[in-house]
C-alpha cells in the first residue's frame, strides 16, 4: 500500500536526526556557491567583471559580507525555530514579521491607507490566528 502522505516526508538524512541546522545550511550554501561559481566563469562570463567592480569599490566587499552574514543568521534563527517549534508555528512567526515589516512601512514612510489594504491584512491575521 502507498503512504498519502508521501508528499509530506522529509529527507531521509533529516528525517534520521542526522543534519543539524548548522550542517544543512552549510550544504545549502556550497551547493548554491559552487553553482554560481560555475555559471560566473563558464557560462555568463561575469567574474572579470565582479573582481573590478570589488577592486573599484572596495566597501562593496564589506557590505556583500555584512548582507551574507545577516542572511546566514536569518536561515539558521529560522531553521532552529522549525527544530524547536515546529514548522507551522515558523510559517507563522514569518508571516507576523511580513505584516510588522508592512505596519513598519506605512509608519515610517506615509502613504494613503485603503481599505482594501485593511480589509487584505486582517484577513491575513484571522487566518493566523485561525491556524495557530
Amino acid at each position: 500500500s502507498t503512504n498519502n502522505n508521501s508528499y509530506h516526508r522529509q529527507p531521509a538524512a533529516a528525517a534520521a536526526g542526522t543534519l543539524s541546522a548548522s550542517a544543512l545550511m552549510v550544504n545549502v550554501n556550497v551547493v548554491g556557491f559552487v553553482g554560481l561559481f560555475v555559471y560566473m566563469v563558464l557560462i555568463g562570463g561575469h567574474m572579470v567583471a565582479t573582481i573590478q567592480a570589488l577592486v573599484s569599490h572596495p566597501r562593496l566587499l564589506f557590505w556583500l559580507v555584512c548582507v551574507g552574514l545577516g542572511l546566514s543568521s536569518a536561515v539558521f534563527c529560522y531553521t532552529r525555530l522549525i527544530q524547536a517549534s515546529g514548522s507551522v508555528v515558523a510559517v507563522a512567526v514569518a508571516t507576523l514579521r511580513k505584516v510588522a515589516t508592512m505596519v513598519l512601512s506605512y509608519l515610517f514612510f506615509p502613504k494613503p491607507i485603503s481599505t482594501i489594504h485593511v480589509a487584505a491584512g486582517t484577513s491575513v491575521l484571522c487566518g493566523i490566528l485561525i491556524n495557530t
